[in-house]
């Protein structure tokens, strides 16, 4: 009787394991990113005229890698993702949706919102193949990111990507790494600079603007002509044991307009 009573306790106790790790996915907590230093702003005095914004028209936040240390789990890094809108109304509708959405939850429905449903797409950079750009190195980083230029002859006011160092007002000091220019997802070395002229590569001599169907766009009716604004989100992305990948929370980055009317952004 023993025999029988332990027997039936240990085929239970199996198919109790079998069912716990072949029935059930892992789902790991990715610590998000919380900390910014600038976030740019777009208001209805300026959504028109970006012009006299540039000043404060860069992104800059802190990574959180250190708190995302795994055994089982592969901490990726940090992506950046952003959408161009000619509606400001839009944009607005969106970051709001977005806000909610990061403020109910610690988990990462906002991130999913963000790459499914709005098809927010993964920034690029021109010296990075890395996916997502920011590769995590175990240390938290702070990130600075221009994506257009004001004045190329003013180094400030640059597009560029820095991870590291003290950079997050736009200043390089010896531990800042010059990751290279912001590009968009789409196309082959697209920039952010739509009131230029491209000087190299296939579209040497010729300006590019965001255009209706390219993946990064929402094209509706335009709120200012020639007026394009960016909205940008950091978001922790790891990779788990069958290769699945896994979002943190959102921090939103803020958003910035780029007149396509000028050269100085």
């Amino acid at each position: 009787m023993y025999k029988k009573i332990l027997f039936i306790f240990s085929f239970v106790a199996c198919c109790l394991f079998a069912f716990l790790s072949c029935g059930m996915d892992v789902i790991y907590y990715i610590y998000p990113s919380t900390v910014t230093y600038n976030v740019p702003v777009i208001t209805s005095a300026n959504y028109s005229d970006p012009s006299g914004n540039y000043e404060t028209s860069y992104f800059s936040f802190k990574t959180e890698e250190e708190s995302n240390d795994y055994d089982s789990f592969e901490y990726l890094g940090t992506g950046i993702y952003y959408k161009i809108y000619n509606n400001y109304s839009k944009m607005n509708s969106d970051i709001s949706t977005i806000s909610t959405k990061i403020s109910s939850t610690s988990e990462a429905s906002a991130a999913t919102y963000i790459v499914e449903s709005l098809k927010y797409q993964a920034l690029k950079c021109s010296g990075t193949n890395d996916f997502p750009i920011i590769a995590s190195t175990g240390t938290n980083r702070k990130v600075y990111i221009r994506l257009s230029n004001y004045n190329e002859e003013n180094p400030l006011f640059a597009a560029r990507i820095w991870v590291g160092g003290n950079c997050e007002s736009g200043v390089a000091d010896s531990a800042t790494l010059k990751l290279g220019i912001p590009y968009r997802a789409v196309g082959t070395n697209l920039n952010f600079d739509f009131g230029r002229k491209y000087t190299s590569g296939q579209n040497s001599g010729n300006y590019v603007y965001p255009a209706s169907g390219d993946d990064d766009v929402y094209s509706g009716t335009a709120s200012s002509s020639g007026v394009w604004y960016v909205a940008m989100y950091a978001i922790g992305i790891g990779r788990d044991e069958s290769y699945t990948t896994q979002y943190s929370n959102a921090l939103h980055l803020g958003a910035v307009a780029i007149s396509q009317n000028s050269e100085d952004n």
